[in-house]
């Protein structure tokens, strides 16, 4: 029986600093599957900087490109990191967009669950528990409401030394939270085979506990 984690949420939610706690406690590796969406973004950005918009034959030719997870967690492009910024606004804006296109979403979800194939992960997105491992042991949906949400990550792109202005960060998340929820391929939703967890109040801590003692309750009773 596998025993992977799908974490599912919107952006800025708090998933990714949760989901790397939860791996850090029960020793298992740490799977951030935006990051591949990024990295094809920022792929993208780099070879044609002057787009605003997808070109899909364009886009098709960076998809050529080898993405390989390194032992440390990041992954990497044709063998080197992207020269652009993953957390790079420009790479926000396109992120969205990108990863709505099917070829795309069907490239990483294939990485994705080759990795999960030899080893039991904990997997951040927003469809793992839908479509990349739909029968995972334990389905986590993290939400926060938009202001907060816009609020981290405002701060996150500080850290990255990228200045940002709140209001269009915020307008930025409700644009992917719209783009997100309404794509045909994969939407980001929350079923009944999820438990949701609230993360509005900065409670990661919290929610990391709640996880793992659910985690630890299903192992118990596992047959």
């Amino acid at each position: 029986m596998t025993r992977d984690i799908a974490i599912d949420g919107p952006s800025g939610s708090g998933k990714s600093t949760v989901g790397m706690s939860v791996a850090q406690r029960l020793c298992m590796p740490f799977v951030d599957s935006g990051l591949l969406y990024r990295v094809f973004t920022a792929a993208y950005l780099a070879e044609y900087p002057d787009d605003r918009q997808i070109d899909h034959e364009r886009l098709t030719k960076i998809l050529k490109g080898v993405i390989v997870r390194s032992k440390e967690g990041s992954f990497l492009y044709e063998g080197g990191e992207v020269p652009l910024p993953l957390h790079d606004p420009r790479v926000d804006e396109l992120v969205s967009p990108v990863s709505a296109v099917p070829d795309v979403r069907r490239a990483v979800n294939r990485e994705l669950r080759r990795i999960a194939a030899v080893q039991d992960v904990v997997m951040v997105g927003r469809d793992i528990g839908t479509a990349v491992l739909p029968q995972a042991f334990l389905k986590i949906f993290i939400d926060a409401a938009p202001e907060v949400r816009a609020r981290r990550r405002t701060i996150q792109l500080s850290h990255h030394g990228m200045l940002a202005d709140y209001n269009a960060v915020l307008a930025n998340l409700l644009t992917r939270d719209a783009l997100d929820s309404t794509r045909e391929d994969s939407p980001l939703l929350c079923d009944s085979t999820y438990i949701r967890l609230d993360n509005s109040c900065d409670g990661s801590e919290a929610i990391v506990n709640r996880i793992i003692e659910e985690y630890r309750r299903r192992i118990a009773h596992a047959v």
